[in-house]
């Protein structure tokens, strides 16, 4: 599910420092919430688009409306569970992005190279 954040030290053909490895590790931990409130909402968007599906089948199959009531329930029930999904990702968005500031800015890089490297330095390699 968690991905593997972006980082510009992930060069092909480079060896990863297992300190790095953690590092975005920690950040794909802090951003795991997001990434849960995502699909909850993604699930609820699709599980409404379904129900308004069938809902519109029924009545081009001239269903008594009287039958649907508790097919309109269950999708006032699905848009308000995904508007409070969406009201959660926001928020999980939010407290996400600023502690991967904050792990961004504590795993800073602390010495700048002047050497000149070729995406493939085959001498770390050896």
């Amino acid at each position: 599910m968690a991905s593997i954040p972006a980082d510009p030290s992930l060069v092909l053909g480079g060896i990863i420092e297992p300190y790095k490895i953690d590092q975005l590790a920690a950040i794909a931990e802090v951003q795991k919430p997001v990434e849960l409130a995502n699909e909850r909402l993604n699930f609820l968007t699709m599980s409404s688009y379904k129900m308004e599906m069938i809902y519109q089948q029924m009545v081009n199959m001239r269903v008594d409306m009287a039958s649907l009531i508790k097919l309109q329930a269950e999708q006032i029930w699905l848009k308000a569970e995904a508007t409070n999904a969406a009201i959660d990702l926001g928020e999980q968005i939010i407290t996400s992005e600023r502690a991967v500031r904050d792990l961004r800015e504590k795993f800073a890089q602390t010495k700048i190279s002047k050497m000149v490297e070729s995406p493939m330095n085959y001498e770390l390699s050896e």
